[in-house]
């Protein structure tokens, strides 16, 4: 094929069939590539040629070629059926020969009417439900520009330390729900972005508090552990994140600030507890984020965003000293000390 693109053959396309992808092929093998829509309408009669095949060579973007955009395609799908009809009776009983002499003539191009282009999520649905992956590009690109490097590739997740945190972004594949002995739900996802995929295991807390947001075709934040065990590639979720244009920026701030893992607090750890608001943890993450490494300690940061708890990666010590710098960043009365 020619370089930089990616071919795939005609029975790959689902909702196609073999019997309408082997008459597109012999014809285009016999008689040369097609040359416009026109064309390629004018050349294939056969009545498996009809809205369902048609459709599906639109999605999944077989005729991209001709210059047309697929969704204006889709919006004409009933010009580009009645042109395909005719010119399949004209070849069947010749009808042409009804107007030879005269200046009445076939219709010569297909009527496409102006419509919207496709947008890049409708091509991407199209392309995963016809050829099971994702080719124009993947839906958590969008979203790369706000995370970077705060997101591990899934292909770099085995090369990790055992039990270690990482935060991954990508989009669910496949869900599987297990019931265990106890009666509870749990999760085996598949989770891909554009490095890989991997499954990513939800257990029955965890999915009692997200279980809205593991559908398929979602966009997913996720921070998670990776498994103890050499040669289980797991990851075991701690806190989900369903992105969107209008959250993307906070929730990588919120990732940013330390893996954020909602966790108990527990009795042994030492820890201090600050509140803000969502506004707050945007406008003031450079100066907390500054503030903290000033005053390392053995103290577990954790934020109360918006009554969402979050712990951090960061451990400081909570003096007066600390406590009056923390004021002058974000206010009076926003910190609690738990020894």
């Amino acid at each position: 094929g020619e370089p930089g693109r990616i071919r795939f053959r005609l029975t790959t396309i689902k909702g196609l069939g073999d019997h309408i992808s082997d008459v597109i092929f012999r014809e285009r093998k016999e008689n040369g590539k097609y040359t416009s829509l026109e064309n390629f309408l004018e050349r294939i009669h056969d009545k498996d040629l009809n809205k369902k095949s048609i459709e599906s060579l639109i999605k999944a973007g077989a005729l991209d070629s001709f210059g047309h955009d697929r969704g204006v395609l889709m919006h004409n799908i009933e010009h580009i059926l009645n042109f395909a009809r005719v010119h399949r009776e004209k070849a069947t009983t010749n009808q042409s020969s009804l107007f030879a002499g005269t200046s009445i003539e076939m219709d010569s191009k297909v009527v496409l009417r102006t419509a919207p282009d496709a947008t890049m999520d409708e091509r991407l649905v199209w392309e995963k439900s016809l050829l099971g992956l994702y080719v124009s590009s993947h839906p958590f690109a969008p979203y790369e520009k706000y995370f970077g490097s705060k997101v591990t590739p899934l292909a770099e997740i085995e090369g990790m330390d055992r039990d270690s945190w990482v935060t991954v972004g990508g989009v669910v594949d496949a869900v599987m729900r297990k019931i265990t002995k106890k009666g509870s739900v749990m999760l085996f996802v598949t989770m891909q972005d554009q490095s890989g995929s991997m499954e990513l295991l939800v257990f029955p807390k965890k999915f009692e508090q997200t279980k809205d947001i593991w559908n398929e075709g979602a966009v997913l934040c996720v921070v998670a552990k990776t498994p103890r065990e050499v040669g289980d590639n797991k990851l075991f979720v701690e806190n989900v994140y369903e992105l969107n244009p209008g959250n993307a920026e906070q929730v990588s701030r919120q990732v940013g600030l330390g893996n954020s893992i909602v966790e108990k607090h527990t009795s042994k750890e030492k820890l201090v507890e600050i509140s803000l608001s969502q506004y707050e943890l945007k406008e003031y993450t450079e100066d907390l984020k500054l503030l903290f490494e000033a005053h390392s300690g053995d103290h577990r940061v954790y934020l109360n965003v918006a009554g969402q708890k979050v712990k951090t990666a960061t451990c400081v010590n909570p003096s007066l000293y600390f406590s009056s710098e923390l004021e002058d960043v974000v206010g009076a009365d926003r910190m609690q000390v738990f020894e």
